[in-house]
């Protein structure tokens, strides 16, 4: 067992400081959650951070260390960690902690808000109090992948893609919620589909609105259903999800617009809505294998 020398001395981090270091290294804001991805040198000493509005999900990215972790002056907790491990820390919670070696980590920041708005969309019996459970050196693969999944959009170096971002928060929140909270919300059961209708209406504005930025949110209001099941519902009906069919209708339409080769791939881009150029070939490359100027010059 690896022996620890535990020092007694102990850092007071300000508000202001721990707001400083929250929002150091590279950013992505996106919907109602924020992402950082940071390396943080050893600890001197012990370090207490005062408790901060939102839920804090951290993912241990490189390198292996030990940690100790204590909230609100309870019971200590040690362990040693390393890649794909996670830690919650609760929104308000001081926590008060020690490490002993350089490591990466990514952290999402959720406010309570939504992880409440998503059970009251997903769920016909939600309790008064929504509590996200405090989780030390824990694994959990999916949750893995979906950080993994912003961390790809932190380094992806494309202007954020909110319909992307809104998926990825409401599959995020609606995992935590039936995992990782004081109660378990269950999903109401809906299958089926959207109504024939309601499906014609969201294709028919997404068709039409291409040049745009489209929400997740607008789509399920459209829809009239819930955010949290509209994505479901529209994979049932159409194979995709929302934000796959808004690629689809994308590359189909850029398709057309290549055979005009007065026009430059900058302007097809920004005619269709995508992020930037780099974004509009990539995106061109995966459902084709071609990029926009190999389609073109086979035309």
């Amino acid at each position: 067992m690896r022996q620890v020398t535990v020092r007694s001395k102990t850092l007071f981090i300000t508000e202001a400081s721990a707001k400083e270091s929250i929002h150091a290294g590279v950013e992505l804001v996106g919907c109602d959650l924020r992402v950082c991805s940071k390396i943080y040198p050893p600890a001197p000493d012990r370090v207490v951070n005062p408790g901060i509005p939102e839920h804090r999900i951290s993912l241990h990215i490189a390198n292996q260390d030990y940690l100790e972790r204590r909230l609100d002056g309870e019971k200590l907790l040690f362990a040693p960690t390393g890649p794909g491990v996670f830690n919650f820390i609760p929104a308000y919670r001081e926590v008060e902690s020690l490490w002993l070696a350089e490591v990466e980590l990514l952290s999402i920041y959720l406010p309570p808000a939504l992880l409440e708005r998503t059970a009251v969309e997903s769920s016909d019996r939600v309790p008064q109090t929504i509590e996200l459970i405090d989780r030390f050196i824990i694994h959990d693969p999916f949750l893995e992948q979906l950080a993994y999944a912003f961390k790809a959009e932190l380094e992806g170096g494309n202007p954020t893609d909110h319909l992307y971002l809104e998926s990825l928060q409401t599959v995020l929140a609606g995992h935590l919620l039936r995992h990782h909270c004081s109660v378990k919300i269950a999903d109401t059961d809906m299958t089926g589909g959207l109504p024939k209708s309601k499906l014609r209406q969201v294709i028919d504005y997404i068709q039409s609105n291409l040049d745009r930025e489209i929400s997740l949110a607008q789509l399920a209001r459209m829809a009239q259903v819930s955010t949290h099941h509209f994505g479901k519902l529209f994979k049932q009906s159409m194979g995709f999800t929302p934000h796959q069919y808004v690629l689809k209708c994308r590359v189909e339409q850029a398709k057309k617009l290549l055979a005009k080769k007065q026009l430059s791939f900058a302007q097809i881009s920004q005619e269709l809505g995508f992020c930037d150029q780099s974004h509009f070939i990539n995106v061109f490359r995966r459902y084709t294998t071609l990029t926009p100027r190999q389609y073109r010059n086979n035309l």
